[in-house]
């Protein structure tokens, strides 16, 4: 992956924390660390990235990661960019992964690999060479996808953002126009 260092701010939500323990249960106690979480996250500027830490954090059900994690990405993306860091327990990451797929979302996973991992609903074939082009080219426009006529291109870059899964930077064509360049997130 080609790498075009993009100046963001961040805002970290370690979920330990939030959760003041190791360990987090429930769709009620979701819900309530969700209100704590969109609470901080309703005065961020578009574009911060926010890494979800799972840093020391134990325990976690299905129902805990819908409505606390989903649920804010749900409420803030496009406007906001996340990506879960630290999760490396395969269980909990089970789990993040069911409570995405089953709201029909995503969200990339930053670890050791060269690539970020999609967790969630599977990608299409084309949702995901697409994302590939993107995170290979390191900064893409509509224009970048040539094996695909404009339009198709720019309806397949502008669901990705609107997934979640890059980022979009609004800027001025040559011709005077609007065009967004599109990057990895991470």
């Amino acid at each position: 992956m080609q790498t075009v260092k993009r100046n963001r701010r961040e805002h970290a939500i370690v979920l330990r924390d939030e959760v003041a323990g190791n360990q987090a249960w429930g769709t009620e106690f979701g819900a309530a660390i969700f209100g704590r979480m969109n609470s901080q996250l309703m005065s961020l500027s578009e574009g911060i990235l926010v890494p979800i830490d799972y840093r020391q954090l134990e325990r976690s059900d299905v129902s805990f990661q819908r409505e606390a994690v989903v649920e804010t990405l749900r409420k803030h993306r496009p406007r906001l960019l996340f990506v879960a860091v630290n999760l490396t327990d395969p269980d909990m990451r089970e789990n993040l992964s069911l409570a995405l797929e089953r709201r029909g979302d995503w969200l990339l996973v930053r670890d050791d690999q060269v690539r970020p991992t999609v967790l969630g609903k599977r990608l299409t074939t084309e949702q995901q060479a697409t994302m590939e082009r993107v995170w290979a080219a390191g900064e893409l426009m509509s224009s970048g996808l040539a094996d695909v006529n404009l339009s198709t291109a720019s309806s397949r870059l502008s669901w990705l953002w609107k997934a979640g899964l890059v980022e979009r930077v609004e800027g001025t064509s040559p011709s005077g126009g609007r065009e967004h360049r599109y990057y990895p997130i991470v």
